[in-house]
């Protein structure tokens, strides 16, 4: 059944990067270099690498409070390292050997794989409640063509009521639902409140990622208006562009980082907002920007991997 659906979700990344390439194929000719590489686009870019830099340490914050929860203490060097020198690989097939080999790497600096296993599930969890949100908003704030289809623009308020209902119960029953796996694996592990996170802390993470999608969105905007500056400052709908993408990026099985997924889905909501060859550019650079980023933090994460001392085995959790 996984093998199924990782194939399925790389047929799927491989039509949607086939769509994106024969966009680009066919609106390369309107790129506008001269634009692209002047000193002010050049420096946008910058800041928008800057910013998507800061996206693993304010993981890693959050990791460690979620940890912290769970009775497992992780120093922030460690919690760092773990991630940087782990999040790479994504770009291999499966989209899930980031998660493996975060839990392999952080087992040296304690914590049990049971633990650590749900750690990740209450990360991505938030992040992805977090992300729904900020695309319910960009969905509310701008009619889009290419979705009216699919979702008429008078039920979004609707749609963004039903999110938000959502994102309060998965929080309530996310706890109960983290203690029943634990039991079901392990059924001497006792009565699990070890493996709850508390409302309050479930928040805070909450609010950190929605500020961290927020400056995504923002470092997103600034790639736009490099490609294309004549377009304005359309914070709100490229925010949610980029959080929209990143969602489907990540629920579909087997795409690579989203690869493909993400800039299939970004050709579609940018209509309206960039035309094809600005968009189909800021795409292209969103992925340039993403890759540069995660291989640094690969690299400094790699490096501080080696000189960081691993926690004691009789420390670690059984």
């Amino acid at each position: 059944m996984k093998k199924t659906a990782r194939l399925l979700g790389l047929l799927v990344a491989i039509a949607a990067g086939y769509y994106y390439i024969r966009q680009a194929a066919t609106t390369w000719n309107g790129v506008d270099l001269e634009v692209l590489l002047s000193a002010k686009s050049i420096a946008l870019t910058f800041a928008a690498l800057v910013l998507y830099l800061a996206q693993i340490p304010i993981t890693a914050m959050i990791w460690r409070w979620i940890l912290a929860d769970m009775d497992v203490r992780m120093s922030p060097r460690s919690a760092y390292a773990v991630i940087a020198s782990t999040q790479f690989a994504k770009y291999l097939p499966g989209n899930v050997a980031q998660h493996i080999g975060r839990v392999a790497v952080a087992r040296s600096f304690g914590g049990g794989v049971p633990t650590l296993t749900l750690s990740l599930i209450y990360e991505n969890v938030i992040a992805l409640l977090a992300a729904i949100h900020i695309t319910m908003v960009f969905l509310a704030s701008r009619s889009s063509s290419g979705l009216e289809r699919w979702l008429p623009m008078r039920s979004i308020s609707l749609v963004v009521i039903a999110a938000s209902a959502a994102a309060v119960l998965a929080f309530l029953l996310l706890p109960r639902l983290a203690e029943y796996l634990q039991r079901k694996r392990m059924p001497d592990a006792g009565d699990g409140n070890e493996f709850n996170l508390s409302l309050g802390r479930l928040l805070l993470a909450y609010g950190v990622f929605i500020a961290s999608f927020l400056s995504l969105g923002l470092a997103f905007t600034l790639l736009v208006h490099a490609v294309a500056p004549a377009n304005g400052f359309s914070f709100l709908p490229l925010c949610g562009a980029f959080a929209a993408a990143w969602v489907v990026g990540l629920l579909v099985p087997g795409a690579p980082a989203g690869l493909g997924v993400r800039e299939g889905i970004l050709v579609v909501l940018l209509s309206g907002i960039v035309t094809g060859a600005a968009g189909v550019t800021v795409i292209a650079l969103l992925r340039v920007v993403t890759t540069l980023g995660d291989l640094l933090h690969f690299v400094l994460g790699t490096w501080l991997l080696r000189g960081t001392a691993a926690t004691p085995p009789q420390a670690r959790e059984a």
